[in-house]
């Protein structure tokens, strides 16, 4: 659903009527809902942080676009956004981006929380992006192996794990399949993958991996993290231990999670429009790796499953959720 447009006025300083500022247009696009707390956050890192330091002459006009965890509303917001030209695009999450670069390649793009540019053939590469798009990305392939490493130290008598993932919303699966299998042979574990694209397929899944007693990694993709609530329901009710990849899924009920802090990319994206609108040419700007992660662990999750918490685990924790 798109927004209804919000005029500086509720972010920012300066009058909207005032002649002497210059207009800019900004979209704000997410594969996320519109109805997440946690969603709504991180956009608003984006936005306080771009108003704080934008310059002093410039009014801007924000437009926000949500697409629920859906590929055919991304295509279609995307197409909104390239006939309506605004001076820059913000766009969270690899679905949007790949829509957007299929109706622009001329307005400048902004990315958060995008996995495998390259791959996803978004940029040429990090050093030199040489498109209309660059960004921040969550993180490497690797961290597929600390998913699973984590798991099986809180759980070692583990001997089979999933990994969850939408083919529509993260078509770059497989930067994180080979370290997810890698790691999972070095602990001895069977790994498989489950994708998924409805809610009736997370239960289902799920509930089959309660029969063999497996573990389930939630892959870094905007469909696990629209419907996290659905998934974490269904793990609880079935006894799955979960591994994800940010703190809103481990609050969630997620046993465990590991990840960037997304809200860094949020504020440093700000920084990459306040360059744009300064006259910067966006593919001279470099594609950029968070370098912040976190460990978080649910203590009232692992009270659920029975699993004690060793020192040695809780002693490198950044967050317990209780």
């Amino acid at each position: 659903m798109l927004t209804q447009m919000l005029a500086l006025a509720i972010f920012s300083t300066g009058a909207v009527g005032d002649q002497n500022l210059k207009e800019r247009k900004i979209s704000v696009i997410t594969n996320f809902s519109e109805a997440d707390p946690a969603a709504q956050i991180l956009v608003k890192q984006f936005v306080d942080t771009l108003n704080n330091d934008k310059p002093k002459d410039t009014f801007i006009k924000y437009e926000y676009y949500w697409s629920n965890g859906n590929v055919e509303s991304a295509r279609r917001y995307a197409k909104n956004i390239a006939s309506n030209q605004p001076d820059l695009i913000f766009a969270a999450t690899t679905p949007v981006v790949r829509a957007l670069l299929q109706e622009t390649k001329t307005i400048p793009i902004i990315f958060a929380t995008v996995a495998d540019p390259v791959g996803s053939g978004f940029v040429a590469n990090f050093a030199a992006p040489g498109k209309n798009v660059t960004g921040f990305v969550n993180s490497e392939g690797g961290i597929a192996g600390k998913w699973v490493q984590y798991l099986k130290e809180l759980i070692p008598g583990m001997t089979c794990v999933s990994m969850m993932y939408n083919p529509a919303t993260a078509p770059y699966y497989k930067y994180y399949v080979s370290p997810f299998e890698e790691a999972s042979r070095s602990l001895n574990v069977t790994a498989t993958l489950s994708p998924v694209a409805t809610e009736k397929d997370i239960e289902d899944t799920i509930e089959g991996l309660s029969t063999k007693r497996c573990g389930l990694i939630l892959m870094n993709d905007s469909f696990n993290y629209v419907h996290r609530r659905i998934i974490a329901s269904t793990s609880e009710k079935y006894g799955i231990p979960v591994a994800a990849y940010n703190k809103a899924t481990a609050q969630d009920e997620a046993l465990v999670a590991y990840g960037p802090e997304e809200a860094d990319a949020y504020k440093k994206a700000a920084g990459y429009a306040k360059k744009i609108i300064d006259g910067a040419e966006v593919g001279n700007l470099p594609v950029q790796l968070n370098t912040h992660f976190y460990l978080s662990i649910n203590i009232r999750k692992a009270k659920k499953l029975g699993i004690e918490i060793p020192a040695s685990f809780l002693s490198r924790v950044d967050e317990e959720i209780e």
